[in-house]
């Protein structure tokens, strides 16, 4: 498959799992496929054949440099590698943030723009709902529990 349509695929192969969360982040079906590994196993081997198996790394990529990271994306390969990880990474956040603002009860229309924002801009979605949540219940930790 060319690396163009497998971007592609990446990419759009998240959305249904972003609409899930922004639309029916109680649903049950949510839960089992947003919320759990379904994304990850789709998206992680292709991840790692982009890594390890399409073909051998440009010379000088290395990661304890910028310019040996940017020789590293100066492959499709490793582009493509690269954008399915901030996608699963990103579709973890923005699952995380819908859990966590259920279990909290943060109102789900303050986490919508805070999703889509993590699905644009991963970190600064982040910090967004991080913000929405203290300003809406006052809270700042991470914890799964809800408690401290």
């Amino acid at each position: 498959m060319p690396l163009e349509t497998l971007f592609k695929v990446a990419n759009y192969s998240v959305i249904p799992f972003w609409l899930l969360l922004i639309f029916a982040p109680g649903w049950s079906w949510t839960r089992r496929l947003a919320h759990g590994p379904v994304v990850l196993l789709l998206l992680t081997p292709i991840y790692a054949y982009m890594l390890f198996g399409y073909g051998a790394a440009p010379e000088g990529m290395e990661l304890g440099s910028l310019y040996g990271v940017m020789v590293g994306f100066s492959a499709p390969q490793i582009v493509v590698a690269g954008w399915i990880h901030y996608l699963i990474f990103d579709l973890f956040v923005g699952a995380w943030e819908t859990r966590d603002a259920q279990r909290r009860g943060v109102p789900h229309l303050l986490v919508i723009p805070c999703l889509i924002a993590t699905l644009v801009v991963g970190p600064i979605g982040l910090l967004f709902y991080v913000l929405v949540r203290f300003f809406s219940k006052r809270v700042l930790e991470y914890d799964e529990a809800g408690t401290l």
